[in-house]
């Protein structure tokens, strides 16, 4: 019984983390928002009202609540209280220069005021959490080498290491030569192809649950100047092919990293479930591949 108790307020702690990580993450966002003054489109479901494009801008948060300005509304009346509306909105990510985010959270209207200066603004409950605007997680886009010209991987770095006094288990440097494939991505995780032989030398036992850390780099098309992303993923999937002569490997992406000053590499949790910055290359190679099928063929 004392053991059932422990675990039980373990969970509860897990579960008390989480909300508390989640409201901070939202409460930078809003910080964010509001220094950038970023336009946020709203959309409400038809029922609501007729209107589309309707923008807004953050005017004043605080733990409770967040006023927006509605310049495209003349005016306003309590029939607005109560509905939900999905608010869009693209912000610099603070952490990795030039690296943006195109974000969305739901809410619900709590309140409606028409200012002496004419404006209306609507008083929305604090979101829970926000989410990728871009594509959803389980989308995944199959990409060529030229898209993604780098991939290294090693078995889970610690905060704090030098990268370069390791080695890579694979390398697509090198290894590309010898059949490794990105076979699609997302902005959440990555599927790899991995010749047996390769398998056999570079990762002889693999364990779903397993941590790895990748460093690898996206360009939007070839020719551009790429972009370095470094994660941590979990091995979510494996699936050796007898046939072809090469096993699958599903990961999903737990953390992203940077090296900093003193070329160490550093950690931090994902913001919003997904890697900052890579959601806008999953999305322009989506549109790629649609181009190069034809919207007709699907």
């Amino acid at each position: 019984m004392a053991r059932l108790l422990h675990v039980c307020a373990l969970w509860a702690k897990d579960a008390t983390d989480d909300a508390a990580r989640k409201r901070k993450l939202v409460l930078d966002m809003l910080e964010d928002i509001r220094d950038q003054r970023a336009k946020l489109k709203l959309e409400f479901d038809t029922r609501v009202t007729s209107l589309k494009d309707i923008t807004a801008t953050l005017i004043d948060y605080d733990a409770a609540s967040l006023t927006l300005e509605v310049s495209a509304l003349k005016g306003a009346s309590n029939n607005w209280i109560g509905a939900e509306v999905a608010c869009f909105f693209r912000i610099r990510d603070r952490e990795a220069r030039g690296r943006e985010q195109f974000l969305t959270f739901d809410a619900r209207i709590r309140g409606v005021e028409q200012r002496p200066s004419g404006m209306v603004h609507f008083i929305l409950d604090l979101p829970e959490t926000a989410k990728s605007a871009q594509l959803r997680r389980s989308v995944r886009v199959s990409v060529d080498p030229r898209k993604v010209p780098v991939l290294k991987f090693w078995r889970e770095l610690p905060s704090g290491v030098i990268v370069a006094d390791t080695k890579p288990l694979i390398n697509s440097e090198t290894d590309a030569a010898r059949g490794l494939k990105v076979d699609n991505f997302s902005a959440n995780g990555m599927r790899l192809l991995v010749p047996n032989a390769l398998m056999t030398e570079a990762l002889p036992e693999q364990r779903k649950g397993e941590h790895f850390s990748f460093h690898f780099q996206a360009v939007a098309e070839p020719g551009s100047p790429p972009a370095t992303f470094w994660v941590n993923a979990v091995l979510r999937n494996i699936f050796n092919d007898t046939h072809k002569g090469e096993t699958a490997l599903g990961f999903e992406f737990i953390s992203e990293g940077f090296i900093d000053e003193g070329r160490r590499l550093v950690w931090r949790p994902l913001k919003f479930d997904e890697v900052g910055g890579l959601g806008k290359f999953v999305f322009k190679w989506n549109l790629d591949l649609y181009r190069e099928k034809g919207i007709g063929q699907g």
